[in-house]
């Protein structure tokens, strides 16, 4: 609907990042709903549009054939206007930085998932970054947790791209999406085995056998011994190691990770692996802090009924979250701008908490959050 009042989103309400934008681009291009966001990033030491913003404007765009509205480099100010239905198809995306692609993913896979047929994407950009979902924080912990939503998203790696340099790729498999039995993840359960994947790019292999050391040992001084795997992997201009601890509980799998570059010896990368290991283990909740957010968009478009299935099934989501973050509150909010769906988010700032999604008034049992 060419002629339809724009959503209007202010940029620097809650967490005040990019995620924001993210998160309106990939709903618009789901509802074909136009939104508008002014003040974007406002609150950051480079407010604006950058560069790994722009091509997700840029690319979401190409996907429903969007009229855009500021979306240079810099800009404060966007408004996006969906034209057509998103297509299935094959799909080249390049950041040209070492900007996230994994962001970049979790922008345009949702559409896709929701197009009626299988897409393929190739992106490159920065695959391992600090401050946000590397690839293999997607390939071992997120695709399968969206595939228990009924989203299959299947993910290989060409070559990794650290910063500042970039030069990374990795290709996407897009099925459709598909209705599954309600999720409940408040307890997660018994850990049951706990792996480690130590991946380096363009420097020597036993940068990936030191990390793999330091962190097994911190594990058998916890008491838990660990299955590893030591991986090397293409890189073209960039150099850097990755850590991920991935602990498998009976009804859910977290993981925690940590990202090194050329400044950062590997026994320095395992710690800080390990320490955000500790940090969840700690506590009692199923889902982490950023895959609690990531979730969120799956779980209210099934809830909103975009996600075909047999009929009779009420889709409600519950999980439990390590904290409750100002990213996941910013969320939720703008997925209630676009989506006629019911979230709540039981728990103080800070603490651990928990979500549910549901259809309006699905009738759910609603509790003070009181522990997992």
């Amino acid at each position: 609907m060419p002629d339809e009042v724009p959503i209007l989103l202010d940029g620097s309400a809650g967490e005040g990042g990019g995620q924001i934008l993210r998160t309106a681009l990939s709903l618009s291009s789901v509802t074909g709903k136009p939104f508008a966001v002014h003040r974007i990033r406002a609150n950051r030491i480079k407010p604006g549009l950058r560069p790994q913003h722009r091509e997700a404007l840029r690319a979401a765009a190409q996907l429903c054939g969007a009229e855009l509205v500021g979306g240079e480099v810099g800009s404060s100010r966007v408004e996006f206007r969906p034209q057509q239905r998103v297509a299935p198809g094959e799909y080249v995306f390049d950041i040209g930085t070492a900007g996230s692609t994994p962001l970049l993913l979790q922008v345009l896979c949702w559409p896709l998932a929701l197009a009626g047929g299988a897409s393929q994407l190739t992106l490159r950009g920065g695959t391992h970054q600090l401050y946000s979902p590397t690839f293999h924080d997607l390939a071992l912990v997120w695709a399968p947790a969206a595939a228990r939503l009924g989203f299959g998203v299947d993910l290989s790696l060409q070559a990794a791209g650290f910063y500042p340099e970039g030069g990374g790729e990795f290709t996407v498999r897009v099925d459709p999406a598909h209705a599954m039995p309600p999720l409940d993840l408040r307890h997660r359960g018994t850990l049951r085995e706990v792996e480690v994947v130590s991946m380096v790019a363009g420097l020597g292999f036993e940068a990936a056998e030191r990390q793999m050391a330091r962190v097994q040992k911190r594990l058998r001084d916890m008491g838990i011994s660990a299955d590893g795997q030591c991986v090397p992997v293409p890189a073209h201009s960039s150099k850097g190691g990755h850590v991920m601890v991935v602990s498998n509980f009976e009804r859910t799998r977290a993981g925690q990770g940590a990202t090194g570059d050329r400044s950062k010896s590997p026994e320095r990368v395992a710690d800080e692996a390990v320490q955000a290991f500790q940090g969840f283990l700690d506590g009692r909740a199923a889902v982490d802090r950023f895959l609690g957010d990531q979730l969120l968009i799956p779980a209210s478009l099934a809830a909103a009924g975009l996600v075909p299935g047999p009929p009779g099934v009420i889709p409600v989501t519950r999980y439990t979250v390590s904290a409750v973050t100002k990213h996941l509150l910013t969320s939720a909010e703008v997925i209630r701008r676009f989506l006629d769906v019911e979230i709540a988010v039981l728990g103080r700032e800070g603490d651990e908490g928990e979500v549910r999604i549901q259809p309006p008034g699905a009738g759910a049992e609603v509790l003070p959050f009181s522990g997992v």
